[in-house]
């Protein structure tokens, strides 16, 4: 029914990004083992390049990068390209009919290869785009024309010759180009590997050649530029399932909002200032919510703008925008992923308005209320300072003599200055209530205060040329006093 069986393998991994390292570290591995393993140990005549990368393997060099290949009988090849921002490794297992050669057994070579060259496409970190393995083969009636029904001789051939041969085949599609197309086992949409079988008319390898491995000037041929775009989709598809589901992202954001708006809400009193001040920890949270939606809407625009070129460039090089199977396949997971990323950033976009709403409403609250709080207190302690500068201006107009001891006047000037300091220390506190170290300076304006106050009762009532202990004795317990008194105070302003 078939023969001249052959293996195709293109593999594409990204050249930059967080898995730059990894994927050209695989491919590198890839390449070293096809001649270790598959005996590609020489040049190949007449193509311009070498066994090594042009500029080395870190370069961006385009195009055509190496080839190897060997001197037996059929075809043993591995090609490298660059196409863009993607590396292509492409190998041709393409044994002379008296070796005796299948699917299966080229197959399980292949899987030595990507077994010694490290941890597989499969793995998360290779920075593998995807993996696409060719059944080649042709028929041997020269008179028949490749079908792709999912029943019949060709089919149970299939069957019986592909490497771990599936229940049943799926329904192919034959291409503009006249070859039969099927592939098998196409599981999940998120999938690395692929395994297509390509079967063309008895006279027509060359023509099967050129479109599935190469043509003579070794350029990337169509099959392998539709593959390339197909495994960008797919990739994508695989990041936007392993980033925060947005059901989850949009319901932390609605939690965030109900919650400014609740502590927003709360009705003049003493619990108000509390309220006030959480909610401005609320509104910090938001903004930062508000950071994280504009970035992730904008990647799901980036991500459905790169879904659409990939989707164009399906339709361009599979030559029919009408293809069954595969293409088919490709074709609805573009579709559906372009519709899903376009509402996905419409809802995102929605969730970020409502941010800037409410965290603007909530900011000028938050703003006005902290400003009413501090210009409350500023009157306060400015009557309050201004009665005694007041009376001290009017004792000097007057040019009366406050009866003092000489020993209290430095202890009265230390008071009045230590509860100036502690005004501004009070207001200080207002403006920044959230911060730690404006509670402790207000304590420490305290402690000062009542040191200051215990300096007056002992310089009064004691005998100063005796009693330098006891005013440093003194001065401690009222600074231990003012500081316990603050306690007192903040505690009921955390209260409320």
């Amino acid at each position: 029914m078939i023969e001249g069986e052959a293996l195709g393998v293109h593999v594409f991994v990204v050249t930059g990004g967080e898995h730059r390292a990894a994927a050209l570290a695989f491919v590198r591995a890839l390449w070293v083992e096809c001649g270790a393993r598959l005996g590609m140990t020489e040049p190949v005549p007449g193509v311009g390049v070498g066994m090594e990368p042009r500029g080395g393997w870190t370069a961006h060099t385009r195009g055509l990068l190496a080839v190897r290949g060997d001197s037996g009988p059929g075809v043993r090849q591995a090609v490298l390209r660059r196409d863009h921002d993607v590396l292509c490794l492409s190998v041709m297992l393409a044994p002379d009919a008296a070796e005796n050669l299948g699917w299966a057994e080229l197959d399980a070579h292949w899987s030595d290869v990507v077994r010694a060259a490290g941890p597989g496409a499969a793995a998360s970190n290779s920075g593998t785009l995807g993996e696409t393995r060719l059944y080649l083969a042709r028929l041997v009636d020269p008179c028949a024309q490749p079908a792709a029904e999912s029943t019949g001789a060709l089919a149970a051939t299939l069957r019986s010759r592909a490497p771990g041969p599936p229940d049943r085949v799926p329904e192919g599609v034959v291409t503009p180009q006249g070859f039969a197309v099927w592939e098998l086992l196409p599981t999940a949409d998120t999938r690395i590997e692929r395994r297509l079988v390509a079967v063309a008319g008895h006279e027509r390898d060359p023509e099967l050649t050129a479109w599935a491995w190469t043509d003579r000037n070794l350029n990337l041929p169509p099959l392998a530029k539709y593959l390339l775009h197909a495994a960008k989709l797919r990739y994508e598809l695989r990041v936007w399932r392993g980033a925060e589901d947005i059901a989850t992202l949009r319901a932390a954001t609605d939690a965030t909002i109900k919650a400014l708006l609740e502590r927003t809400a709360v009705p003049a009193g003493p619990r108000r200032q509390s309220e006030i001040l959480r909610a401005s920890h609320a509104l910090v949270a938001l903004q930062a919510r508000e950071r994280g939606l504009v970035d992730r809407s904008t990647l799901s625009r980036e991500m459905a703008r790169t879904v659409e070129i990939a989707a164009a460039n399906l339709a361009l090089f599979a030559g029919d925008e009408s293809l069954g199977g595969p293409f088919a396949d490709d074709r609805a997971l573009a579709d559906w992923l372009v519709q899903r990323l376009d509402d996905e950033a419409t809802y995102l976009e929605a969730a970020v308005r409502r941010c800037e709403q409410v965290g603007s409403l909530a900011d000028q609250l938050v703003q006005r209320s902290q400003q009413r709080r501090q210009e409350t207190v500023n009157l306060g302690l400015t009557g309050a300072i201004g009665a005694i500068v007041m009376s001290l201006g009017a004792v000097q107009a007057l040019q009366y003599t406050v009866p003092l001891p000489g020993p209290v006047k430095p202890a009265v000037v230390t008071a009045l200055g230590a509860l100036a300091l502690l005004a501004s220390l009070v207001v200080l506190r207002v403006v920044a209530p959230e911060r730690s170290w404006s509670l402790v300076l207000v304590r420490l304006g305290a402690g000062a205060v009542g040191a200051a106050l215990a300096w007056i009762g002992v310089a009064a009532f004691g005998d100063w040329g005796a009693a330098a202990g006891a005013t440093w004795a003194g001065a401690v317990v009222g600074a231990v006093l003012g500081v316990l008194v603050s306690f007192g105070f903040c505690g009921r302003d955390r209260g409320h």
